[in-house]
């Protein structure tokens, strides 16, 4: 079966994967949400959009999708693995409240901040790594939120 629309097949193959019925529905759903599911969240957001799988059959069409880079799995700030269809480097700003997140970019240059030790006796130490990267998450309060906590003030007032 190929994919019904054009951009998840075209991302499949280019990354030498078959545009197989699960992969589809997998990368179609991030793609149209842009949302950051855990598997369990993406099994049930798959099913009330009537495209049950089985969690096996997600599981291991999560990590194929992640291993060829068709996606990126990451750990959220909930400690729970994560899939996101921005695969180059980014960072997150999350909702405190909700726990909604949104990819974002740091303007400037990340790569030239230098990590200082809190702890003197780490200063040998960490002169000594080599840092290979560096992740940014963002945190506030979201537009809905913001929304549903001026309206719960308001009544309360």
């Amino acid at each position: 079966m190929a994919c019904d629309r054009p951009e998840v097949t075209e991302r499949l193959t280019a990354h030498g994967l078959r545009a197989t019925p699960a992969r589809c529905r997998i990368l179609g759903l991030l793609l149209e949400t842009h949302e950051h599911y855990t598997p369990e969240e993406m099994l049930d957001e798959l099913r009330r959009r009537g495209e049950p799988m089985s969690i096996a059959t997600l599981y291991q069409n999560l990590a194929k999708l992640s291993e060829a880079g068709v996606i990126g799995r990451f750990v959220g700030p909930d400690g729970v693995s994560r899939y996101d269809v921005v695969t180059e480097p980014h960072h997150h700003l999350v909702c405190r409240v909700c726990g909604r997140m949104v990819d974002v970019r740091v303007k400037g240059p990340l790569e030239d901040l230098a990590p200082e030790p809190i702890f003197a006796e780490d200063a040998g130490e960490l002169a000594r790594w080599r840092v290979k990267g560096a992740k940014v998450e963002f945190s506030g309060v979201c537009p809905d939120c913001q929304l549903h906590l001026h309206r719960k003030e308001q009544r309360i007032a």
